[in-house]
């Protein structure tokens, strides 16, 4: 496995771990919740690392467009794992816990869009 790939599978662990890791902070421990919480996370995170995976196979023949490969997977899983971490330390006042139900569901719009985006990027760093 490469550099890349590592990354790609830690990047596709982070999110769910961050996310059970803010949810232990906020509602204690309820394995119940911590395991609905990493599930929810894991379905986006994915199927972000399965596109990743298939531009990395693409960049490697090519020798082009690694970094770009993987923004499907590293982007969401930073800027998720951080907001649940923020949000851990200072919940929303009127309904805490609500960005674990509607957080996983803008993820997977989020990585469909980076998806598309990176394979255009590919595209276009292979063709030089």
């Amino acid at each position: 496995m490469t550099g890349y790939g590592r990354m790609n599978l830690a990047g596709m662990l982070l999110l769910p771990v961050a996310a059970s890791l803010a949810a232990l902070i906020v509602f204690g421990p309820r394995s119940d919740t911590l395991l609905t919480v990493f599930a929810l996370n894991l379905v986006p995170m994915l199927i972000g690392g399965l596109v990743s995976w298939l531009l990395l196979r693409g960049a490697a023949r090519a020798g082009k467009g690694q970094g770009i490969a993987l923004w499907p997977t590293i982007i969401p899983a930073v800027l998720g794992a951080v907001w649940y971490l923020f949000r851990a330390v200072a919940p929303d006042p009127v309904a805490p816990g609500a960005e674990y139900i509607a957080g996983p569901q803008y993820l997977l719009m989020g990585v469909v869009v980076l998806a598309i985006m990176a394979w255009i990027g590919c595209r276009i760093a292979r063709a030089r």
